[in-house]
């Protein structure tokens, strides 16, 4: 815990966290992160130009635009609640360690969406990295975890108990995902509800 702020710590959350595949090499910057080398220069260790980093794979990015436009968690008509859908550069260091150098938390840039760099001031650089983690959980909550684990198994679990006959070794085998869909179920009202995703998490204030 006592690391929790230091980059090379967000790093290795990303790395061993729950969705480390939503890194991505990168050998361009999309069009809607405008990255210069001018604004990473202090936090690039090998002296070369930003563009030279990444046809040396040493630059990754990690998007979040699955949760551009999701309508946040309203169960508290008091307080306005957001979710942000980062764009996240990451640097692997001359120690091969994974650090953010740069997070941009919407979609589309411009002067009411900076991008944020470890050279801004300390609790803005914090809160971008917060904002960037909050994000990745609601990707594994409603991507990683509902969709591709309840929901996908789901599908094969009805199936199975529909066709095969009970004397099916499968069949037989399948007590693994018994109560499959009744957990599925329960997942889908709890975590996607007409009043916004992930009702169960606050998805906290305005991002920027």
């Amino acid at each position: 815990m006592q690391h929790w702020q230091e980059d090379f710590m967000f790093g290795y959350q990303f790395l061993n966290g729950c969705n480390p595949v939503l890194i991505k090499k990168c050998k361009k910057l999309p069009e809607n992160f405008p990255v210069t080398h001018e604004m990473v220069e202090c936090s690039l260790e090998r002296n070369i130009p930003l563009e030279k980093e990444m046809e040396q794979d040493n630059i990754f990015i990690v998007d979040f635009h699955l949760l551009d436009g999701i309508s946040a968690n309203k169960t508290d008509p008091c307080t306005m609640q957001f979710i942000a859908a980062p764009i996240c550069l990451l640097y692997k260091n001359l120690e091969n360690k994974i650090v953010p150098i740069a997070i941009q938390l919407s979609q589309t840039p411009g002067p009411e969406n900076p991008i944020f760099l470890p050279s801004d001031a300390k609790y803005d650089w914090i809160l971008a990295k917060i904002w960037a983690r909050s994000s990745d959980f609601h990707i594994h909550q409603t991507v990683t975890h509902l969709l591709r684990t309840h929901l996908l198994t789901e599908v094969f679990a009805i199936a199975m108990y529909r066709q095969l006959p009970a004397v099916h070794p499968i069949f037989k085998a399948a007590s693994i995902v018994k109560g499959c869909g009744h957990t599925g179920l329960i997942a889908a009202v709890t975590e996607c509800v007409t009043s916004g995703i992930t009702r169960s998490v606050n998805a906290g204030i305005n991002p920027v």
